[in-house]
Formats: structure tokens, sequence, C-alpha cells
């Protein structure tokens, strides 16, 4: 699903807003300075230094190149990243023919020719994150990630992957998530302002301030206070997951159509929101509790990403970087006519030392 980027201009989107992406369909070659420019002026408005943007045009380049050449056209994702300091996602999905071998791809002298740098290897070289799912047959995705001054120690880096984006012919989205991920606590939201355009945009962005100025309370009274904010706004539907890492638990409380599922290597596990309307109608909000293991991965998404989503045809895919799964449940499952965020979240167990006498 191909949507036009939206820019920094005045009443659009934001460059530096963490809670939203940018797309840029790569239908051919021309497509590849434009989104080695947009990704620089992303990273230049963020803070990023002239090195360091330089590193992330090489590294845009060539794997939108990689995306265009040998996967047919894809789409370019850009998502500023927010994790003590700044820093900016590169997301490249395609429906092409894939790789029957990976490794080689990133085999030294190995190129996609005419570009920067030498193909994906450069890229995953320069990268201060990197990680790449293909297959025969079912396309490629790849995600980068380059901070000013290196990767952060901690934060989100490895543990969420987005995509947050708005309808084609829109530049605001009406959608807006966020997280606040600590050692042994982290907190989820997905939200979904009723409809489209600036006014559902302005309810997903007051409940994401709201998330965030009260993440540290339990997952059922954020809720209630983002029903109480938004009572001025034309509403929405929201979701909160709260996982205890160290309990080995997950609190989920939602209202209206947010759809989230844990997916383990053995089974998939949907979870409960009540019917209603963040800010005009919730009749109750219950919160529900469900097990979070090791290999346990979060997805919640609004409507704009159909409920009949599988994640069987990529094999591995809940053990590699989340933004892979959010990038390729975007692509083979986002509905063209509607704004659409999909979060993916992993958290490792950290069980408590057992008390002693």
């Amino acid at each position: 699903m191909f949507q036009p980027y939206a820019g920094a201009e005045p009443g659009g989107q934001r460059a530096d807003d963490t809670t939203q992406s940018i797309a840029l369909p790569l239908s051919d070659m021309s497509r590849i300075g434009e989104a080695r420019r947009l990704a620089g002026g992303i990273g230049g408005r963020l803070g990023l230094g002239p090195a360091e943007v330089s590193d992330l045009g090489i590294v845009v380049t060539e794997i939108a190149t990689n995306a265009v050449r040998h996967g047919g056209g894809g789409e370019l994702i850009l998502r500023p990243l927010d994790g003590g300091r700044p820093g900016v996602e590169a997301l490249v999905t395609d429906r092409g023919r894939g790789m029957v071998n990976v490794a080689e791809c990133f085999r030294d002298g190995y190129s996609t020719g005419g570009t920067m740098g030498t193909g994906l290897g450069a890229a995953r070289r320069i990268a201060h994150a990197f990680d790449i799912h293909s297959q025969p047959g079912g396309g490629t995705v790849v995600v980068a990630r380059l901070w000013a001054g290196g990767a952060p120690e901690s934060g989100e880096a490895g543990k969420v992957g987005a995509v947050c984006l708005p309808v084609a012919g829109e530049t605001q989205c009406g959608d807006g998530w966020a997280a606040a991920i600590a050692e042994r606590r982290s907190v989820v939201l997905v939200v979904d302002g009723l409809g489209h355009g600036p006014n559902a945009a302005d309810a997903a962005r007051l409940a994401v301030r709201l998330f965030r100025a009260h993440a540290a309370r339990p997952a059922a009274e954020i809720l209630d206070l983002l029903h109480r904010g938004l009572q001025t706004t034309r509403g929405a539907a929201a979701a909160i997951a709260e996982i205890d890492a160290q309990r080995g638990r997950v609190c989920y409380a939602g209202i209206g159509n947010i759809g989230a599922r844990i997916v383990t290597d053995t089974g998939v596990r949907a979870l409960v929101s009540h019917n209603g309307i963040v800010g005009h109608q919730a009749r109750r909000i219950q919160p529900f509790e469900y097990p979070w293991s090791s290999d346990s991965t979060l997805i919640m998404h609004s409507d704009g990403i159909t409920g009949h989503w599988k994640t069987d045809g990529w094999p591995g895919i809940m053990h590699r970087d989340p933004a892979l799964a959010a990038g390729l449940i975007h692509r083979d499952f986002a509905r063209e006519r509607d704004d659409s965020t999909v979060v993916v979240f992993r958290h490792p167990v950290t069980r408590a030392a057992p008390v002693t006498s």
C-alpha cells in the first residue's frame, strides 16, 4: 500500500513527531534521490550532524535501491526516533522475488551498482541498528536506524516497531501511538481518532500527550484519564497494554475498535476491548490480564489494518527486529481508505530474585 509522504509544512505532519511515520513510494530509480533528500532533511532537523546525515543518506540510498532494482519497487517509511537522543529509522518493504541467500548480499565486493556504497553490506556496516527479512517469492523488508552520537544504550531500540500513516490524500494522521519503556514495566498505547483528517488527528495527539503525562499509572487509570480528557474532541478508540516483565503479565484495557494480540511460539491470543468511544461513551473500563513469556510479542493496531492478518508466511519474523513485522503487516494488511497504525512490541521477561529470610 503506497502512501504519499507528508512533509513538515505548517498544519501537516511534523518531521520530529515520533508517533507518525513518513512514507515515500519507490516506484523507480528517480525516487532514490528524493528518498535520500527526505531522510537527510528529517535527520538534519532532528539534530543529526553533517557526517551522520551523510551516513543516513548512504543507508537510505542502498536499501531503497535494492527495493527498486531487485524488488520491482517498494515503499520507504521513515520514522523519527525518541530514545534519549534523536535518530531516524528507515524501513523499506517490497513485494519482489526475495533473496535465496541473504548472507550473499552482504559479501564484500557485492554491489547493486551505481550507488554510493557497496550495496546492503555498506548499509549494515554504517547503520547503528540493522535487520533484514527476505524469502523467495515473498519480498523483502529492511530496517536501519541511525542516531546522533551513536545508538542509545536503552530505550525503545530493538523493542518496538511501528508504522503510523495517514490515509492517501491527508497530511495529518488520525491515528497515534506511544510507548513508555523501562526494564521491568512498559506501557504501549494505540489510539484511532474517529474518522480521519485534522479533527481526528487532534484527538489522537491529545490522547498521546495525556498518555505520556500519566504513563506511570495503571492501564485502566490511564484509559479513564483519556476518556475524560478527550470529551472536547470528536473522540477515539484507544487501548493500553501494560507489560509487567517481572511478573510475566500483561494488563490490557481498551475501548473501541483497536486490535491486539499476543503472539508466542505456540499460538496467538486476542486481547479484549469494550465497545464505546473514548471521550464520549464508555460504559465500562475494565482491564484484563494475560500471561507474558520470554517468547511473547505484542501486536496492536488501528482498524486501518485488517483484523485477518497472519504472520505464518514469515518464518522466524517474531524473533527479529519488531520493525520488520510491523512493516510486513502494514505492507500486506493495511486498508487503502483509512489511516493505518501497527505497533509491534517485544520485551524479555525479567524474573525477580526469590525472597529469602
